[in-house]
């Protein structure tokens, strides 16, 4: 499922890769590597919890990216899906491990199928939050929130910096905001920064990145040691670094929305204007239903803006790959399993 909660202001957080769950017919074809799911954010809603304090937007999925990867180019082809740092729906670590049994991989049926029913409906609700905030305010700023272990062997050999910026090489944001969250980590103890090095963004930062129209995009990739006491399974939190992380992020994320106040910048175009709002995942009406439904607050103090885009992605029924629909048709019977 997907989960909002809503904010006003212009400010939205996105966590693309925190979600745990793996349906049944894909986790049935794990191996005991793919059971770990080692490549996720662990815990990283945990961190990003204080965003009623900033009345932020918060963006979720509870799908594990090991099913589809929330921040990858949807039109990414197979060739180039062997590279576990690009694949929609990979089929190793990012360390190169098989994650499936032999055979078991999802071929370009299954993969179109996890993309209608988890890739678009996402795509399409971080842009209906864009367009709500766009008309409320002249810059919106969307923050894709990331953790990674720290040592990944290929990928991060040198160790990860505590904090990684991403911004497309200046590309995806004002360089002066850019600027505002690098230096907020400045004096910080112990806390190492890198700006476009580690990562240059994902395809969220790529795709909605629009500075010249008052969409500013930055992918925040956080080390997880910064909060987590083993980088390895369970991993489990550490409340003393996760209240400090915490109460440095808050700080970070309340520069990013002053800024939005400051003046001198170009008049933002209104959502309906061409352009201002990518269509990444070509999600649309005719893609997936508006099934949205509000969530009441309860004893866990819920925000009574939240609400949850539900799917049911845990009983999915085998059928054959000519059943298989296309986005204009309506409604797709849901597809699994292994070609």
């Amino acid at each position: 499922m997907i989960l909002v909660e809503e904010g006003q202001s212009p400010l939205i957080l996105c966590l693309p890769h925190s979600g745990t769950e793996i349906p049944n017919a894909v986790e049935k074809r794990l191996n005991a590597t793919g059971r770990l799911q080692a490549d996720l954010a662990w815990r990283l809603e945990r961190v990003f919890d204080f965003h009623e304090e900033l009345d932020a937007t918060v963006l979720r999925s509870s799908i594990s990216r090991y099913v589809i990867d929330l921040d990858k180019d949807p039109k990414t082809t197979l060739a180039e899906a062997s590279d576990p740092a690009r694949a929609l729906c990979p089929a190793t670590t990012l360390d190169g491990k098989r994650i499936y049994q032999e055979g078991e991989e999802p071929g370009p049926t299954e993969i179109e199928q996890r993309s209608l029913l988890f890739y678009t409906p996402f795509h399409k609700a971080l842009r209906r939050q864009v367009d709500r905030l766009m008309r409320q305010h002249r810059k919106v700023i969307i923050v894709d929130c990331q953790s990674m272990r720290s040592h990944i062997k290929g990928v991060t050999d040198k160790g990860l910096p505590l904090v990684s910026i991403g911004t497309q090489n200046g590309t995806s944001c004002d360089p002066d905001l850019r600027n505002t969250l690098v230096g907020s980590f400045k004096g910080q103890q112990g806390y190492t920064v890198s700006v476009d090095e580690q990562t240059h963004g994902g395809f969220i930062t790529k795709s909605f990145g629009k500075p010249e129209r008052g969409l500013h995009a930055m992918t925040l990739l956080i080390a997880q040691r910064a909060y987590l006491r083993h980088e390895s399974p369970p991993f489990e939190p550490d409340k003393t670094r996760i209240t400090r992380l915490r109460a440095v992020l808050t700080d970070s994320m309340s520069r990013l929305i002053d800024w939005t106040g400051m003046s001198g910048t170009s008049t933002v175009a209104t959502p309906s204007d061409e352009g201002a709002v990518p269509e990444s995942g070509e999600a649309g009406p005719e893609a997936t239903g508006d099934n949205t439904a509000p969530v009441q607050a309860g004893p866990d103090n819920q925000s009574a803006n939240a609400e949850i885009i539900p799917v049911d992605p845990m009983t999915l029924p085998k059928v054959s790959s000519v059943q298989t629909g296309k986005v204009e048709d309506g409604p797709v019977t849901p597809l699994l399993v292994a070609e």
